[in-house]
């Protein structure tokens, strides 16, 4: 499936940039929303993020233990990245 750890980071890399991506463009839809619709949104990718990250090491099973930790890790790293910058253009109620 896969053949280097190289290349293991890189689909990593590429699955938590899709990953968080798409977390932070659904935080960001409901950033005007009640908080408790917030909250739920943001458990819920949460949720989601690990689901996939327990889906891909299922997948990959099978390979050496470099592979699944260089994906694994990198993975988890570029979606953190998405995180790592403040949600803008919020309610004008917000201080």
């Amino acid at each position: 499936m896969i053949g280097s750890p190289w290349e293991a980071a890189l689909y990593g890399a590429l699955a938590g940039a899709a990953a968080g991506w798409l977390s932070r463009r659904a935080l960001k839809r409901f950033l005007g929303a009640s908080d408790q619709v917030f909250y739920l949104a943001f458990g819920a990718g949460m949720l989601a993020r690990f689901l996939l990250l327990l889906l891909a090491i299922w997948l990959l099973r099978h390979e050496k233990y470099i592979i699944i930790t260089s994906f694994a890790f990198l993975m988890i790293l570029v979606q953190m990245l998405f995180e790592a910058f403040p949600l803008k253009h919020g309610t004008k109620t917000n201080p």
